[in-house]
């Protein structure tokens, strides 16, 4: 059966629209299926409702006229061959209407059924023909990627089309050894393994964003509003990783891999020539530090990348290298003075950059999955703390752990808690867990599950930096939860000058734990104003500077052993804080 095609003729003119169907009807072999509309408004609900492979369109209708017509229709449907159908007086406008991007055009007065076949039939393949040169012009035919002609182009209207300025990261991509492996392979399996590249990058990028080879094993990619270098980096690694993966070519599994250089608009070019320069000199410099890594066309940001790179290196090791040590935050109890329990924070003593602070690895640790063994670590190392402490006769005091969102959904974990447990012999009941509201409240029937299997265990759970989410107060109640504890930014409000706030929300946030039969913790304290409104507002426990830093663990047990000779430990709070020295390390 021959391809019927889908016809649309936008006329206003009852006679001319029935003149054209008989003709149509007249020529049984002609593979047309006449659809009307007599307005231009109705037409273009056509077009975008259904398949239409050639336009028949008057350019005087009554809701638009003249060259307007035209330029509605294939602004709305460039893809559409359109012939323009016009009195005879209209000759000029018919020939602008072509000269604009239609394919032909037809004067009513005179139109011949052979004529109109003729024409409709020549439209539909001179289309046809158009898109395949334009697609050979603009595509690359080995891979389909957008070529060197086309990616000029997206990356002029990246940069040129912008009304504010956006970041724009362009990366020139460039195979390690392809030569190589060409010859070893053969040129027909090496077009292959190019092709299977292709497809791996233009997986990784998002919608928006371009793929584009410019020949043999080179490629570029643009990615648009790239607004953070951290963001632009961790693209580049999610490329460099996608690439690297084994693939089959013919019968042989191969791991290539990358070298990439990236330039980013404005800084490093205001033009598409510039930037795309300086990418590929800063792939060069890539392949000049061994391959298999990017660089940034600046130093400023290579120094940063390459500080993280050596900070995931190392933090690989760190574990095994037995580099990670823990300091722990006393938590005071303010009804009684006594040092109640410990927040355990993880810190890394690192061999030449010395105390590694969490702040610079943590992020790190959270992107690349190392966040569950060093959270595990954690445990581990503060339930075995935990132990000692009670083992040389300290009075028991709770610690509490912070649990990464990574660990919180491993399918093991807490089974992971209950082996620690039992290991360590530490009582379930002086282990606090402290998850953030946020974690908690992502998928909340999956959280609840979780941490009812941790409650059976009998820990304690703890949730973190309250009042910065989105929590729902019904879902709330049904959390098995122990502890909340009031995020540091509410507490920092206490007493601040110009806020109006003034620390009402954690007034709030005291009376809504008290409500709900749970303790209140407040996090940050660093003033005696904010101690008093604590104290004076019924607040549970208090931790913060204004009483000890974060301290090894050496430290803590000597503080619990001298805070009473009774094995109590307690602290005169409302007169003078612990004389540690106020620092403002983490």
């Amino acid at each position: 059966m021959s391809e019927i095609f889908n016809v649309l003729l936008i006329e206003d003119n009852p006679g001319d629209a029935r003149l054209l169907q008989e003709m149509l009807a007249e020529e049984p072999v002609a593979p047309f299926r006449l659809h009307c509309a007599d307005r231009l408004s109705r037409g273009m609900e056509m077009l975008s409702a259904g398949k239409v492979e050639l336009l028949l369109l008057d350019l005087s209708l009554p809701d638009s006229h003249g060259l307007e017509t035209f330029a509605k229709v294939y602004a709305h449907s460039p893809k559409v061959p359109i012939i323009v159908l016009t009195g005879n007086d209209d000759r000029a406008l018919a020939l602008s209407a072509v000269k604009a991007g239609a394919q032909d055009y037809l004067f009513k007065g005179s139109l011949e059924r052979e004529l109109l076949v003729r024409s409709m039939q020549y439209s539909i393949e001179r289309k046809r023909y158009q898109e395949e040169l334009e697609h050979h012009a603009n595509y690359d035919a080995l891979t389909g990627l957008p070529n060197r002609n086309l990616l000029h182009d997206r990356l002029k209207q990246a940069v040129f089309a912008q009304r504010n300025v956006h970041p724009v990261a362009v990366v020139f991509l460039d195979l390690d050894h392809f030569k190589i492996i060409n010859e070893g392979l053969g040129h027909s399996q090496g077009d292959k393994l190019l092709a299977t590249i292709a497809e791996r990058l233009h997986a990784t990028v998002r919608d928006g964003d371009t793929v584009a080879r410019l020949g043999g094993d080179e490629f570029v990619l643009i990615l648009n509003d790239q607004t953070k270098e951290d963001v632009i980096f961790r693209a580049m690694q999610r490329i460099l990783g996608k690439v690297s993966e084994p693939m089959t070519i013919g019968d042989q599994e191969l791991c290539i891999t990358c070298s990439a250089g990236v330039s980013i608009y404005p800084q490093d070019g205001a033009d598409v020539d510039t930037l795309l320069k300086n990418a590929d000199a800063a792939m060069y410099r890539a392949k000049e530090r061994g391959r298999n890594t990017f660089q940034f066309y600046t130093s400023e940001m290579n120094a940063l990348v390459n500080e993280r790179l050596a900070l995931e290196h190392s933090l690989r090791r760190a574990l095994e290298r037995n580099e990670l040590l823990l300091h722990y935050q006393p938590k005071v109890e303010l009804a009684t003075g006594r040092i109640v329990g410990a927040e355990a924070l993880v810190r890394w003593q690192h061999p030449q950059w010395g105390l590694v602070f969490p702040d610079r690895f943590i992020p790190i640790a959270e992107e690349t999955g190392l966040i569950v063994p060093i959270g595990e670590w954690v445990l581990r190392q503060a339930c075995m703390q935990n132990r000692t402490w009670h083992d040389a006769g300290l009075a028991p005091v709770t610690v509490s752990v912070n649990v990464s969102a990574r660990q919180f959904t491993q399918e093991n974990f807490v089974n992971t808690v209950r082996q620690i447990l039992s290991e360590t012999g530490l009582n379930p009941r002086h282990l606090e867990m402290e998850l953030t509201e946020s974690m908690v409240m992502h998928d909340v029937e999956a959280a609840i599950a979780i941490l009812q299997g941790l409650k059976s265990l009998g820990v304690r759970l703890s949730v973190d930096d309250f009042g910065t989410g989105h929590s729902s107060l019904s879902y709330l109640r049904r959390l098995p939860i122990d502890t909340l504890k009031i995020d540091k930014s509410f507490v920092n409000r206490i007493g601040a000058k110009n806020d109006g706030d003034d620390g009402l929300l954690a007034q709030a946030i005291i009376s809504l734990g008290h409500t709900l039969k749970l303790r209140v913790v407040a996090e940050g304290v660093e003033t005696e104003a904010q101690l008093k409104f604590l104290t004076a507002h019924r607040c549970d426990e208090v931790q913060g500077y204004y009483f000890s830093k974060p301290i090894p663990a050496a430290e803590y047990a000597s503080m619990l052993g001298s805070a009473d000779v009774s094995n109590k430990p307690s602290l005169s709070i409302l007169t003078q804080p612990l004389s540690f020295p106020v620092s403002t390390d983490l």
